[in-house]
């Protein structure tokens, strides 16, 4: 998407041009270095475009937030995530570049050279707009500037926590630059309020997956016996509920890190994990766990129990310095909370049943090292339901996180290594894609 940028200009100055180019350069971080490029360009007037690439990894992200007021720029792969959003900002001195790399608690010195013109962007981005029972949902559909006359697709499908389509961009841009046409589209719960509550099903959210699916399916750019799920996380798991339906609209699923055990054991290894990374003591562990599993069956029940022990149990909690490093809510959800909120909705949720339905192939990979929940044990369950299926693959990469990548970090030699994919991660996954849809 083209983002306006100040040029710079004052009434006492003439219109300075846009630092459109090619420029390459590194990063680097404790002597460590990783080979970068920016690509900007200008594809209307006074508007700036770029595209932010790791050369060696062969990642890349189109450039959000981005701003460009002479001599300083600065732009961002992921506005408002919390964890794991990229930002740059730079000094433009001449030709080159000089400025810093952020993501968490790294930051990186960068430096970029012009080296020419910039490449084009390899895809065309095209507003979609598509109908889901009685809401309008908005999106973008990248489609890939090849010569194919018709071009497979996926459906992306966001993590619980990231309802932007923005949030999935980094990924479409990696499809669309393999030849894929790649769908984002904002949750029904984009535009809440911070901390409101969503009120909606899992179910719902595939409702409006299928939705995005038959929209797809219309453009005349796309081969509608070609459209798949894409999802990542919770998004896996939706992925599975609209794939099992009835009518196989879907023609195949990739899942990424989705969960393979119940929701509840996901909080149960996300309360464990957190509580451990604090140095909490087995003791105040226990009182956690039995806190958790005390609000479980509460909410299995749909909340029509009585609410004085387990009001009690959770003000005794929260009266704890560990309890902030917990799902556990500060007050007793009402029976009417339970029946409409996702939070208290998908605590029963088991996705292995949803999987148990999927006749379409799907391919479900992966971290050994991922930090929501118990990823072997994922893969084990769904091996057994999923696995055996004609096509379908199941895969576990050793020492991936959540979002299958190998974390950053120091060597035995103490030298600094850059986080970086899974080894074979991304052409395993291209390669069952591609072999989906030559079929």
């Amino acid at each position: 998407m083209a983002l306006l940028a100040a040029s710079g200009c004052t009434p006492d100055r003439p219109k300075l041009p846009l630092p459109t180019g090619h420029y390459e350069g590194t990063l680097t971080y404790q002597g460590t270095e990783a080979r970068v490029a920016l690509d900007m360009r200008e594809p209307t007037p006074d508007h700036l475009q770029a595209d932010f690439r790791f050369l060696e990894m062969g990642l890349s992200f189109p450039a959000q937030n981005l701003r460009f007021n002479a001599p300083l720029l600065h732009f961002e792969q992921r506005p408002g995530q919390k964890q794991g959003n990229m930002v740059v900002e730079a000094v433009q001195e001449g030709d080159f570049w000089r400025g810093n790399f952020k993501i968490d608690t790294l930051k990186a010195d960068l430096l970029l050279v012009r080296r020419g013109k910039a490449d084009p962007r390899p895809y065309r981005e095209q507003p979609v707009r598509f109908r889901s029972g009685n809401l309008t949902l908005r999106g973008t559909l990248l489609l890939p500037n090849d010569t194919s006359f018709q071009h497979a697709a996926v459906v992306l499908l966001h993590g619980s926590s990231t309802p932007h389509q923005r949030d999935l961009y980094s990924y479409a841009d990696l499809l669309a630059r393999r030849g894929f046409a790649a769908l984002v589209y904002d949750r029904r719960d984009a535009a809440l309020p911070a901390g409101q509550l969503p009120e909606y099903s899992q179910e719902d959210l595939a409702t409006d997956a299928l939705a995005a699916v038959q929209a797809l399916k219309k453009q005349p750019d796309i081969d509608s016996t070609h459209v798949g799920l894409w999802g990542i996380s919770q998004g896996a798991h939706v992925a599975a509920i609209a794939a099992s339906r009835p009518g196989r609209s879907v023609a195949f699923v990739v899942a990424l890190s989705g969960p393979g055990v119940p929701y509840a054991d996901v909080e149960r290894f996300q309360n464990a994990s957190r509580l451990r990374e604090h140095d909490v003591s087995a003791k105040d562990m226990k009182q956690a766990a039995k806190a958790f599993d005390q609000l479980v069956r509460f909410v299995h029940g749909g909340g029509e129990s009585d609410t004085t022990q387990l009001h009690e149990t959770l003000t005794e909690a929260w009266q704890q310095p560990w309890a902030q490093y917990t799902t556990l809510p500060r007050r007793v959800p009402t029976p009417a909370e339970i029946k409409t909120q996702l939070r208290w909705r998908q605590l029963d949720l088991d996705p292995r049943a949803a999987w148990q339905q999927v006749k379409v192939p799907a391919l479900l990979v992966y971290g050994s090292a991922d930090e929501r929940f118990d990823a072997s044990e994922s893969a084990r369950r769904l091996r057994n339901v999923v696995g055996y299926k004609q096509g379908s693959t199941v895969k576990v990469y050793s020492g991936a996180n959540h979002e299958l990548m190998l974390p950053g970090g120091l060597t035995k030699e103490d030298k600094w290594e850059w986080p970086r994919p899974a080894p074979g991660f991304v052409d395993d996954m291209l390669g069952w894609m591609r072999a989906r849809t030559a079929q």
